[in-house]
């Protein structure tokens, strides 16, 4: 599979330059720059969440956790909890099941993005498989979110 249709349409509408990097099929985003020989760091991953209000995504780096409270406390949304994977279909019909692309505006989604990748010079993204990743600009990928709400949402894995 190449890169989810929603994804190129969504980053061709914003006029961001952007490349595709492919890399061996990974499971996880963490497996993913591994794969592609970047620091996780540099990854944006989507974590997709819900409860009786709606979907909201939570975008950190790979490198990280999400962490509940601080979605809690920026969306006053106590009963958040993840989507599991046999379900993100239903959101993300033009991609691979798990390859999750952190970017919920184009999907029509509220996103919190997490403020750590705001620092970043490269953001690299799963493009709606498991074999690319997208990558961009750090201020290109900042600006591409800027209508989600950008804040301090992970904590480093224990």
């Amino acid at each position: 599979m190449t890169m989810a249709a929603t994804v190129s349409q969504f980053l061709n509408d914003h006029s961001v330059h952007y490349r595709v990097i492919p890399h061996t099929h990974s499971a996880t985003s963490r497996e993913s720059a591994h794969a592609a020989s970047v620091r996780e760091d540099q990854v944006a991953k989507g974590i997709l969440l819900k409860d009786q209000l709606g979907l909201v995504m939570a975008v950190i780096p790979a490198s990280s956790s999400l962490d509940l409270r601080a979605v809690h406390d920026e969306t006053g949304r106590n009963q958040l909890e993840m989507v599991p994977e046999s379900e993100l279909g239903k959101t993300f019909p033009d991609c691979e099941l798990g390859a999750l692309p952190p970017i919920g505006p184009a999907y029509g989604l509220t996103t919190l993005v997490d403020s750590s990748l705001g620092r970043c010079d490269t953001v690299y993204f799963e493009s709606g498989d498991h074999e690319e990743l997208v990558a961009m600009d750090g201020r290109e990928f900042d600006q591409l979110l800027s209508s989600s709400h950008h804040c301090d949402l992970s904590k480093d894995w224990p």
